[in-house]
């Protein structure tokens, strides 16, 4: 029987498997090679596809969620570019009233008050399939609830009934949906 090399345990339990006659090699632990040979490259984010990606507020703990089929630094970028280019427009009082009627491509243009930190957006979830994507995509906003910068809730409407599911939950405390928790409180309570 081969086992690994433990100090101390290691011939407490070969001792014990010869007492029985049963022969006992000893490997090492861990191999020099596997702590420094590694033959697959990490993905780096950018290169992901097929993704639901978060991007947050530098100044406030708002969210941006969104889905991509493409490689998530691609859209990114598009993002960059959208911001960028609203950024360089020369804002006079007509342009400012003709453009406050106009929807940009995302909520992330639209959101002039926040600082968007671009080095902390990362990919949340991955998914192949286009309607599944935008199923995850609409429960990581509904997960959000007001943290969400979202100007809607996602590709797919996800039904209200889920809303308890996705809710932060209480201290320890079994969570209940508003009518069932009134109905509980305006019950008599009985007497002993």
């Amino acid at each position: 029987m081969v086992i690994p090399y433990v100090q101390y345990l290691t011939e407490a339990v070969s001792r014990v498997y010869k007492h029985h006659g049963i022969p006992t090699a000893v490997r090492p632990f861990q191999l020099i090679h596997s702590l420094l040979v590694h033959p697959k490259d990490r993905h780096r984010p950018q290169g992901i596809r097929e993704c639901v990606y978060k991007i947050p507020c530098r100044n406030c703990h708002k969210t941006y969620i969104g889905e991509t089929g493409r490689a998530f630094g691609v859209r990114l970028q598009e993002h960059r570019q959208e911001i960028s280019q609203r950024d360089v427009r020369a804002y006079t009082r007509s342009t400012c009233r003709s453009l406050a009627g106009e929807q940009n491509k995302s909520a992330v243009t639209d959101s002039v008050n926040h600082v968007i930190d671009w080095d902390q957006a990362k990919v949340i979830d991955r998914e192949s399939h286009r309607v599944d994507r935008w199923i995850k995509e609409a429960i990581h906003i509904r997960k959000e609830q007001d943290n969400s910068m979202n100007r809607d809730e996602g590709s797919y409407q996800l039904s209200h009934i889920y809303d308890n599911l996705f809710a932060p939950k209480l201290s320890g405390e079994r969570q209940l949906d508003r009518p069932f928790r009134q109905r509980l409180q305006s019950r008599p309570k009985r007497q002993q």
